[in-house]
């Protein structure tokens, strides 16, 4: 499956999926969805996700899962990154 990745133009540790091509302004989001995923920018288009493969910031089974349910993904990443000085 390809999907579409945006992300918050508020907090950008937190993103929001749909398949390919979906548009996100037509989505009916629960009145509960967090207010910072209201305002989004593109972040990645057409990715190939696969479940049976890793990713080092996507948790994809969960993304899929989500998909499959509520047409959409909200999600965060996976990829922690340490910067600081080395020894």
């Amino acid at each position: 499956m390809k999907i579409d990745i945006y992300n918050s133009a508020i907090k950008g540790d937190k993103f929001l999926s749909v398949p390919k091509g979906t548009k996100v302004s037509e989505l009916t989001l629960p009145e509960s969805t967090d207010k910072d995923l209201l305002v989004l920018s593109p972040f990645r288009t057409r990715l190939e996700i696969d479940p049976n493969k890793s990713h080092p910031a996507l948790d994809q089974k969960d993304v899929l899962r989500q998909i499959e349910i509520n047409g959409y993904a909200i999600h965060g990443t996976t990829l922690l990154l340490k910067v600081g000085e080395t020894s």
